[in-house]
Protein backbone atom coordinates (compact mmCIF):
# COMPACT_ATOMS: atom_id res chain seq x y z
CA UNK A 1 0.00 0.00 0.00
CA UNK A 2 1.18 3.17 -0.88
CA UNK A 3 -0.68 6.24 -1.38
CA UNK A 4 0.13 9.95 -1.87
CA UNK A 5 -1.94 13.30 -1.21
CA UNK A 6 -2.47 16.47 0.25
CA UNK A 7 -3.07 16.44 3.68
CA UNK A 8 -7.22 17.14 4.23
CA UNK A 9 -8.70 20.12 6.31
CA UNK A 10 -5.38 21.98 6.81
CA UNK A 11 -7.58 25.36 6.06
CA UNK A 12 -9.65 24.58 9.72
CA UNK A 13 -6.66 24.20 11.52
CA UNK A 14 -5.17 27.64 13.46
CA UNK A 15 -2.89 29.80 10.95
CA UNK A 16 -0.34 30.24 13.23
CA UNK A 17 0.21 26.24 14.00
CA UNK A 18 0.62 25.75 9.90
CA UNK A 19 2.81 28.37 9.41
CA UNK A 20 5.01 27.18 12.00
CA UNK A 21 4.85 23.50 10.79
CA UNK A 22 5.37 24.73 7.36
CA UNK A 23 8.17 26.16 8.24
CA UNK A 24 9.58 23.24 10.30
CA UNK A 25 8.76 20.18 8.09
CA UNK A 26 11.14 19.17 5.03
CA UNK A 27 10.52 16.96 2.60
CA UNK A 28 11.43 13.20 3.98
CA UNK A 29 10.41 14.50 7.06
CA UNK A 30 8.05 11.94 9.24
CA UNK A 31 4.92 12.69 10.62
CA UNK A 32 2.78 10.73 13.12
CA UNK A 33 -0.81 9.05 12.21
CA UNK A 34 -3.30 9.17 15.06
CA UNK A 35 -7.19 7.27 14.75
CA UNK A 36 -9.92 9.12 15.39
CA UNK A 37 -12.77 7.26 15.67
CA UNK A 38 -14.88 9.61 17.67
CA UNK A 39 -14.71 12.04 14.51
CA UNK A 40 -18.36 12.90 13.95
CA UNK A 41 -17.87 13.07 10.23
CA UNK A 42 -15.73 10.18 9.31
CA UNK A 43 -15.22 7.28 11.66
CA UNK A 44 -11.95 5.92 9.94
CA UNK A 45 -10.89 9.26 10.57
CA UNK A 46 -6.45 9.67 10.85
CA UNK A 47 -5.19 12.31 12.35
CA UNK A 48 -1.68 13.44 11.05
CA UNK A 49 0.18 15.17 13.49
CA UNK A 50 3.39 16.93 13.04
CA UNK A 51 6.45 16.36 16.32
CA UNK A 52 9.40 17.49 16.41
CA UNK A 53 12.56 15.10 17.78
CA UNK A 54 12.59 14.95 21.81
CA UNK A 55 15.47 17.28 21.84
CA UNK A 56 13.76 20.51 20.37
CA UNK A 57 10.64 19.36 22.51
CA UNK A 58 12.75 19.71 25.69
CA UNK A 59 14.45 22.75 24.67
CA UNK A 60 12.14 24.59 23.02
CA UNK A 61 8.57 22.97 24.87
CA UNK A 62 7.65 22.37 21.30
CA UNK A 63 4.49 20.75 21.20
CA UNK A 64 2.74 18.90 18.47
CA UNK A 65 0.63 20.29 15.48
CA UNK A 66 -2.30 18.99 14.45
CA UNK A 67 -2.19 19.27 10.62
CA UNK A 68 -5.22 18.02 9.43
CA UNK A 69 -6.28 14.18 8.07
CA UNK A 70 -6.16 11.30 5.56
CA UNK A 71 -8.63 12.56 2.49
CA UNK A 72 -11.80 10.23 3.25
CA UNK A 73 -10.83 8.60 0.42
CA UNK A 74 -8.01 6.39 2.00
CA UNK A 75 -8.37 6.96 5.09
CA UNK A 76 -10.62 3.29 5.82
CA UNK A 77 -7.63 1.57 4.28
CA UNK A 78 -5.22 3.53 6.67
CA UNK A 79 -7.46 3.26 9.73
CA UNK A 80 -7.68 -0.55 9.10
CA UNK A 81 -4.24 -0.49 8.96
CA UNK A 82 -2.96 0.73 11.99
CA UNK A 83 -5.75 -0.83 13.79
CA UNK A 84 -4.00 -3.95 13.39
CA UNK A 85 -0.89 -2.34 14.29
CA UNK A 86 0.89 -2.46 10.68
CA UNK A 87 4.07 -0.19 10.48
CA UNK A 88 1.97 2.46 8.24
CA UNK A 89 4.56 5.40 7.85
CA UNK A 90 3.60 8.77 6.99
CA UNK A 91 6.70 10.93 4.87
CA UNK A 92 6.64 14.49 4.05
CA UNK A 93 6.66 14.88 -0.28
CA UNK A 94 6.34 18.45 -0.51
CA UNK A 95 5.86 21.58 1.72
CA UNK A 96 5.01 24.51 -0.27
CA UNK A 97 4.08 27.72 2.23
CA UNK A 98 2.76 29.86 -0.41
CA UNK A 99 0.35 27.17 -2.00
CA UNK A 100 -3.24 27.47 -0.96
CA UNK A 101 -3.45 26.02 2.46
CA UNK A 102 -5.00 22.92 1.07
CA UNK A 103 -2.34 21.94 -0.66
CA UNK A 104 0.74 23.04 1.56
CA UNK A 105 1.60 19.57 2.71
CA UNK A 106 1.52 16.59 0.57
CA UNK A 107 2.40 12.87 1.89
CA UNK A 108 2.79 9.63 0.85
CA UNK A 109 1.65 6.98 3.47
CA UNK A 110 2.76 3.57 3.01
CA UNK A 111 3.81 0.17 4.70
CA UNK A 112 7.75 -0.57 4.69
CA UNK A 113 7.23 -3.25 2.48
CA UNK A 114 8.47 -4.70 -1.02
CA UNK A 115 6.71 -2.41 -3.21
CA UNK A 116 6.44 -4.28 -5.83
CA UNK A 117 4.33 -6.97 -4.65
CA UNK A 118 2.07 -3.94 -3.98
CA UNK A 119 0.52 -2.95 -7.48
CA UNK A 120 0.61 -0.14 -8.65
CA UNK A 121 0.86 2.96 -6.72
CA UNK A 122 -2.05 5.84 -6.38
CA UNK A 123 -2.18 9.30 -6.04
CA UNK A 124 -4.69 11.83 -5.25
CA UNK A 125 -4.27 13.21 -9.08
CA UNK A 126 -5.66 9.46 -9.98
CA UNK A 127 -1.67 9.17 -11.87
CA UNK A 128 0.45 5.86 -11.72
Amino acid sequence: MKRSFFIAGVQFRPKEDIKSAAEELKAGGSLILEPEPTNKFDPNAVKIVYRADEERRKEDGWEDIFLGYVPKKYSSEVSALLGIDAPVQCVVDEVNPSAKTYEMFKVTVSLPIDEEDDGPDMNEEGDN
